[in-house]
């Protein structure tokens, strides 16, 4: 059977990786059973409010298990997305070997997307800063070994994402790093507020005081 190999330390065989897939894309279907004006409202939740949004794991793990040609580990992934190894998690609050190794994974990948993401009462997080947020975590409420997965296995800076540099240089993803998903490969264009003849490459893992501060808007030369 085909073998998918995260890391030296994950594997997950064909099937799981459907059901893992599956459930990642479903993890927050409950949601659509809560009411828009919460989901989307601007400030901070009241108490009441967000008993609301937690309800949605239980929502959606209900939802997915009357799918009858659904395995019920993919419901299981959309019930135990927000629990955290302490306990400290919902709907259940269960924690450690009680969390299905799915619902660990998708904990870790659901935070950074929101962390990331812009939201109608914050600015999204850099990537970096949102492996701060998973580490912060470690062995409290993720997972070490899928947080380690994670930041070998994902491009935290994408290809082709236009970026600031601390020293104040811009340009834009050029290449990634195999296994260091946040020191890729930059394309130096603008330097000192202007845009450069001859663009360089620069390798943030080999320049490790050169760190990607903002995410820009700016072109490629043609």
């Amino acid at each position: 059977m085909f073998t998918y190999k995260i890391t030296g330390r994950m594997t997950i065989n064909e099937k799981n990786l459907e059901i893992l897939g599956l459930g990642a894309i479903l993890h927050d279907v409950g949601k659509m059973l809560v009411p828009l004006e919460i989901l989307r409202k601007p400030g901070q939740l009241t108490e009441k409010e967000f008993e609301q949004i937690r309800k949605h794991a239980d929502y959606g793990f209900h939802l997915i298990k009357n799918v009858h040609t659904v395995s019920l580990l993919v419901a299981n992934c959309a019930y135990q997305h927000h629990e955290r190894l302490d306990g400290s998690g919902y709907p259940r609050g269960i924690k450690g070997d009680e969390i299905h190794y799915f619902g660990k994974i998708i904990a870790v990948a659901d935070v950074f997307d929101a962390v990331t993401s812009n939201r109608v009462y914050r600015n999204a997080m850099l990537p970096h800063q949102g492996l701060e947020v998973l580490y912060a975590g470690v062995g409290r409420k993720f997972d070490n070994t899928i947080i380690e997965a994670f930041r070998r296995a994902v491009a935290i800076y994408p290809n082709g994402l236009s970026v600031e540099l601390n020293d104040g240089r811009k340009g834009v993803v050029s290449a990634q790093n195999e296994g260091i998903g946040d020191c890729p490969m930059i394309r130096i264009l603008e330097e000192n507020g202007e845009r450069i003849k001859e663009p360089y490459e620069v390798d943030l893992n080999k320049n490790l005081h050169l760190l990607i501060m903002k995410c820009l808007k700016i072109q490629e030369p043609a």
